[in-house]
């Protein structure tokens, strides 16, 4: 989703006015930016928490304002990568959700570490994992906030009532996909939700292919490179997609299927099934050869 889309932050529908810097996390590159400052990280993803856990060693001070609470899980448990000592990576949807939950589980609860309990199962939110975060925590050298409920100067207000000094707030708040390169009348984008068939065709514009476009449970090189395939193969004539009526009848299952995994949000509209998604295109290559 960071490819191709605009930084989400900072937000105006926060008041007040902001002295200091502001970057998102598209631009952070290393904690040189962070060193002697005081520092207020939003979000809680990925890149918001290693960049405050690389905050706790450099920045005089570091705030991370989460506004709901995310399952983060460990990278490593007993020394070894948590997905290859729960379950293996070809394991199903169902059983890759167990796995998370079995994570979640292995990884201790969060309440004690200042984080706040999510409203939603392991397993129905993309995977934030840190071995760090939890330890800078404890060491107090990361501070847990609430959402941000307005910007005074020098400072950050929170919706509880506290504040905090803040010369540098980097903005770990996701990206908003858009195509300035492409009329609205062509492909329009609302929410982040963008409709494709396998997340890179529209039906009504089959020749128009996106590659990359989908966030999966797992790394994303191999399905683009998948998606890669399909689409030399399609320009070639080696194969040929499915008919404008079968996409949109596939498009709604795997809405409704991606509906029941994860929780309503922007941030899943692209979610895909690592090992699900690798099958279906492998089958979609297979009939599509057919057809052709």
């Amino acid at each position: 989703m960071g490819t191709i889309g605009t930084p989400v932050g900072p937000t105006p529908a926060y008041p007040g006015h902001f002295d200091g810097d502001q970057i998102h996390a598209h631009d952070y590159r290393s904690g040189d930016q962070l060193d002697g400052r005081d520092v207020v990280v939003v979000g809680a993803g990925n890149s918001a928490m290693d960049i405050a856990v690389e905050g706790s060693y450099r920045a005089r001070s570091v705030d991370l304002s989460i506004r709901r609470g995310q399952w983060v899980m460990k990278k490593t448990v007993l020394g070894m990568a948590a997905d290859q000592i729960i379950l293996p990576g070809w394991a199903p949807w169902w059983m890759t959700s167990a796995r998370l939950r079995l994570g979640a589980l292995l990884s201790g609860r969060l309440r004690k570490y200042g984080l706040p309990t999510p409203s939603h199962k392991p397993g129905q939110s993309h995977p934030v994992q840190s071995d760090t975060i939890r330890k800078r925590l404890k060491a107090e050298a990361i501070t847990v906030r609430p959402g941000i409920e307005r910007l005074e100067s020098d400072r950050v207000v929170f919706t509880d009532g506290t504040a905090s000094p803040a010369d540098l707030i980097v903005w770990a708040t996701g990206y908003r996909v858009s195509f300035p390169f492409l009329s609205s009348s062509v492909v329009d984008v609302e929410n982040n939700d963008l409709p494709l068939w396998k997340r890179m065709v529209h039906p009504d514009h089959p020749g128009l292919l996106f590659i990359g476009l989908l966030q999966p449970v797992g790394a994303v090189m191999p399905l683009s490179e998948i998606q890669a395939k399909l689409a030399a193969k399609v320009i070639l004539g080696h194969c040929e997609l499915p008919s404008r009526r079968d996409m949109f009848a596939q498009m709604a299952k795997d809405d409704r299927r991606n509906k029941k995994q994860f929780y309503s949000s922007p941030r899943h509209t692209m979610e895909v099934d690592f090992d699900h998604y690798l099958w279906e295109m492998e089958r979609e290559m297979r009939r599509g050869a057919v057809a052709a």
